[in-house]
């Protein structure tokens, strides 16, 4: 999975620029507040048919501009396709060779994107809410039907809370519509479940080499998966009980208390949970090993390997972490990170990688890089 070329027209601070990339390594560099970050949310909103940096469109579009356009053509499956996304008042609108998508999820990860962040370490300090979106951002990208049982779960959940708080002003403890709502929402669970489990399990087989190699050291990371069943032989049943025994409890405060919403990724080091016993540079390694975990992992599960965004990531690193991240970075995976500076680094991929300098919104291609 390659990007070959990039367009982007009235995007962030890019009035109009045209790019051809390396296909294995390109640097972004450039002093802060320059549009190094713009051009890997340009590449990721192509992947996700959303921003990592805002949901507000306008945010996206070129000062007084009415609309903005991100273009690329690709490499997926030794086929080259067209991407195209729209930002406009009007909302968002994402085309295919020309084609334009109905439904968002017909264009979600046809391009295939991995990105890490210094932001990214809310899997580790986050809340509940932070890892659940982490993990079905990840999941949507793989399995197409986990988005649209998870769209459809929380269409249930709405539909649900509204009723309950219908129950409630009749003062009712329950009737035959809350049990429907209750068997269509188990029976998704139980789906939304087992496919989390399994890529946790999935991710768990790769991620322990991925940090060792990292961090240099023996220790064993774990994640766990944390939801409200425990019985996987019998998850629509335990589902439906867990359901049926809270109904007095959600009719009084009108919402719904247990479910997937409420479901949670627990990070161990060594047995121990990493947000209260790992070090800040322990669990920078812990994120960064799943990211790079990712990597093969959708190399598992879709036959090639996505692109990696990494920003602003060197600088966060001691040199120890910096050079064995730059060792991971296979030269099947086509790679973007941004940076300020590339000073002192030596190794091969450095090297190696096409260099842009980025400055107040316009790019130079085939930058020299010298001290």
């Amino acid at each position: 999975m390659k990007i070959d070329h990039l367009y982007l027209y009235h995007f962030r601070n890019y009035e109009e620029i045209e790019l051809t990339f390396h296909p294995t390594i390109n640097i972004f560099i450039g002093h802060n507040a320059q549009g190094k970050t713009n051009l890997l949310e340009s590449i990721y909103l192509l992947s996700l048919a959303k921003s990592f940096k805002t949901n507000v469109i306008k945010d996206m579009i070129h000062f007084e501009d009415n609309y903005a356009r991100v273009l690329a053509y690709v490499s997926v499956n030794q086929k080259r396709k067209k991407l195209e996304f729209f930002l406009s008042k009007e909302g968002k609108k994402a085309k295919v060779d020309q084609i334009e998508m109905t439904k968002t999820s017909d264009f979600i990860g046809i391009l295939n994107a991995v990105i890490f962040t210094p932001e990214d370490l809310y899997l580790i300090k986050g809340s509940p809410k932070e890892r659940r979106h982490f993990l079905d951002i990840e999941m949507s990208k793989i399995y197409p039907i986990y988005l649209f049982h998870l769209n459809q779960y929380y269409k249930l959940l709405k539909e649900r809370n509204q009723y309950l708080k219908i129950l409630n002003q009749r003062k009712q403890i329950n009737d035959d519509y809350l049990d429907i709502l209750d068997e269509q929402m188990a029976s998704l669970q139980k789906d939304i479940i087992l496919k989390r489990i399994k890529f946790i399990h999935q991710l768990n087989s790769y991620i322990e080499q991925t940090y060792k190699s990292i961090s240099l050291s023996q220790e064993k990371i774990e994640i766990k998966y944390k939801t409200f069943v425990q019985e996987e032989s019998y998850l629509y049943e335990e589902i439906l009980k867990q359901f049926k025994e809270n109904h007095e409890k959600d009719i009084r405060y009108q919402n719904t208390h247990v479910g997937i919403h409420r479901d949670d990724l627990i990070f161990l080091l060594d047995g121990k949970m990493a947000d209260a016993f790992a070090s800040q540079g322990q669990q920078r390694s812990i994120v960064l090993a799943v990211k790079i975990a990712l990597l093969d992992l959708i190399k598992e599960n879709i036959g090639e390997y996505p692109i990696l965004l990494l920003d602003d990531v060197l600088s966060e690193l001691d040199d120890i972490r910096k050079n064995q991240l730059l060792n991971l970075i296979d030269s099947k995976i086509q790679t973007f990170m941004t940076t300020t500076s590339i000073d002192g680094l030596e190794h091969d991929v450095i090297k190696k990688a096409n260099k842009y300098w980025i400055e107040k919104g316009s790019v130079k291609e085939d930058y020299k890089w010298t001290n």
